[in-house]
């Protein structure tokens, strides 16, 4: 594969600008050429949030729509929001975490609900429950590393960017031994639903 494209979706403070940095910082450590582009709306009101991370041969930033390769959904009412990003046979990591919208009146949807309609329409699903690691290696904060371990447990980032490389520049950010930890966590504790 000469490129890969992965949509990083979720709502503003989960940390989706960090972990695409991180994994574009790394891939360029590694010897990759990277683009990423964030789009998003009130992020900092827990409004919806996209990043766009593309890897290898590439000249634009964006990915087109039935374009990724890769979803990440940092939640699943995200995640199901942006299912319409992944290819056919593509890879979903997914947080196994609800986030009520702000909108008032607006019904939740059941988890159970949207893990069966992301399954339904996804071929790869992997899951992984980011803010139980995250607290077990010491901070809420760091779900977004747990993601990213899990993202580096499927194997589909191999040939762009080394499980070394991402770690190397997790130790760069604040609370290294905290991230460091979740990340571990997460690229072990992953599980694949399909």
């Amino acid at each position: 594969m000469e490129r890969l494209n992965i949509i990083v979706a979720g709502v503003g403070g989960q940390g989706l600008i960090t972990l695409s940095n991180v994994l574009g910082k790394a891939a360029v450590n590694s010897g990759t050429k990277v683009l990423v582009a964030e789009t998003h709306g009130l992020s900092q009101r827990g409004g919806s949030v996209e990043v766009h991370v593309r890897l290898g041969n590439v000249y634009a930033p964006l990915i087109p729509v039935g374009g990724a390769d890769i979803l990440v959904g940092m939640e699943l009412i995200e995640a199901a929001r942006f299912l319409y990003y992944l290819k056919s046979g593509g890879v979903t990591v997914l947080n196994d975490r609800v986030i009520k919208p702000a909108v008032p009146g607006v019904i939740e949807p059941a988890r159970d609900d949207l893990v069966n309609y992301i399954s339904s329409h996804a071929s790869n699903v992997y899951l992984v429950n980011a803010l139980e690691l995250a607290e077990r290696a010491g901070s809420p904060l760091a779900q977004n590393m747990a993601v990213l371990g899990a993202l580096v447990s499927t194997g589909i980032l191999e040939g762009f960017v080394s499980k070394e490389a991402i770690v190397r520049v997790i130790k760069t950010l604040r609370n290294p031994e905290v991230n460091v930890k979740a990340f571990e966590l997460g690229f072990s504790e992953t599980r694949r639903l399909k």
